[in-house]
């Protein structure tokens, strides 16, 4: 439908269903027919009265929040006027950090993995000025780049303490004079 054929936008109840012009069978039903129950019909109101309002759903608030008292919600078919969203904080340079994105994040990780204790101290140190989620983050991911390090470090040394004992076991068993 186009909005010439209802320019105001009111919602429009359907009429009753043409009646149709079927040939009624000549055998008469076993059991009779009960008729089809009549859609409820809305009570009848006064065009100046709000007590037959329904305002649009864009205009209704979330469960819980209550419009101010002075709001008068838009006429029915109209837009409400734009109403901008408060906006997160940003990270600004030369301002706090708030909090950290997933490359400073890989970067006190990767730190952390090369440097390993002396990492945590430098993230420690150099985010002191940041909010405390950036600060602890920072801490954070320093130790586990550290953990990972150390992880490392004892697969790898087991590894080589398994292949040196290998070694050492099969080389006493055959001697060549």
């Amino acid at each position: 439908m186009s909005d010439t054929i209802n320019p105001s936008g009111a919602p429009q109840v359907p009429s009753e269903p043409p009646a149709s012009s079927s040939v009624q069978p000549t055998v008469a039903p076993t059991a009779p027919v009960p008729p089809a129950p009549q859609p409820a019909q809305a009570p009848a109101v006064e065009p100046g009265s709000a007590a037959g309002y329904a305002p649009p759903a864009a205009a209704v608030p979330p469960t819980g929040q209550v419009p101010p008292a002075g709001a008068v919600p838009p006429p029915p078919g109209q837009m409400p006027p734009f109403q901008a969203q408060p906006e997160m904080p940003q990270n600004i340079p030369g301002m706090p950090l708030f909090q950290l994105t997933g490359g400073m994040k890989f970067g006190w990780a990767a730190l952390g993995l090369i440097m390993g204790p002396v990492a945590i101290l430098i993230a420690w140190l150099t985010n002191a000025h940041n909010f405390p989620e950036a600060k602890n983050a920072a801490v954070k991911f320093a130790l586990f780049g550290f953990l990972t390090q150390l992880l490392l470090g004892v697969a790898l040394a087991s590894l080589v303490g398994c292949a040196t004992c290998a070694a050492m076991t099969g080389i006493s068993g055959y001697c060549y004079y």
